[in-house]
């Protein structure tokens, strides 16, 4: 079954933290056939009135280049690309599944892919922690963080960011996203039962180059195992946006 276009049901209601005008959010793990980006454009060119009508935005598109891991070992495979789309609510994003344009167009997609990993959910509220980029978009690192956590675990990781601040400022280190996820589906591709995050985080450095620095630095050394003790697991990818 494409559980992309068949989906299970989505739970209507935000979680609790969730900001009053934040998006459902699908993140889109993509590996391309060796000649499947021809059939990819050509999905999005006929399918941007469908974008439109259902306020379907690409908000992130980035070209992954490396993987990694804070706990645990990343094993998944390094996709092509990893495409951050949001829509107004789950029920759009439901509706834009159910459309028949969508419906006539989506094998085309699917035909110019070897394995796509979809994971939805709700926008959180990041507005404590979230900081404009500087420089251009084109030479920043991004990375999409997979995250599991232990019972009772989450807190880490949100105390870890709250804290870290300085630490981030120093660095040029931004928190752009974060979403609960709800649902998880592998409409292209072989499913990997390990891939089942409870949250995806996507951050930035406004330069590839601080990276290093970063996690040399004796106060992220401190505050890590802050988040680390909440971690089942923690996979992540890297690379450059395109759009």
């Amino acid at each position: 079954m494409d559980t992309q276009r068949s989906p299970a049901p989505l739970p209507a209601a935000p979680a609790a933290n969730t900001a009053a005008d934040s998006r459902f959010v699908v993140t889109m793990l993509m590996t391309l056939k060796p000649d499947g980006a021809a059939g990819l454009a050509s999905f999005r060119a006929q399918a941007a009135p469908l974008f439109q009508d259902h306020d379907l935005r690409i908000e992130r598109q980035l070209d992954v280049r490396a993987k990694g891991q804070i706990v645990g070992e990343n094993p998944f495979a390094l996709p092509d690309m990893i495409q951050v789309l949001s829509f107004p609510s789950a029920e759009r994003f439901k509706a834009y599944l159910a459309d028949p344009r969508y419906q006539a167009l989506a094998p085309l997609r699917d035909a110019a892919l070897a394995s796509m990993t979809v994971l939805a959910g709700q926008d959180l509220d990041i507005s404590p922690i979230s900081t404009p980029g500087l420089g251009p978009v084109a030479t920043r690192l991004y990375g999409v963080g997979l995250v599991r956590f232990k019972p009772a675990g989450e807190a880490g990781l949100d105390t870890f960011n709250a804290r870290a601040q300085a630490l981030f400022k120093r660095h040029g280190m931004h928190v752009e996203r974060m979403v609960r996820v709800q649902h998880c589906a592998q409409p292209v591709g072989e499913k990997d039962d390990r891939m089942a995050p409870e949250r995806v985080v996507i951050f930035f450095l406004d330069d590839a180059s601080a990276m290093r620095g970063y996690i040399a630095d004796p106060e992220y050394l401190a505050l890590a195992p802050l988040r680390d003790k909440g971690l089942a697991r923690y996979d992540f990818f890297v690379g450059t946006s395109s759009c």
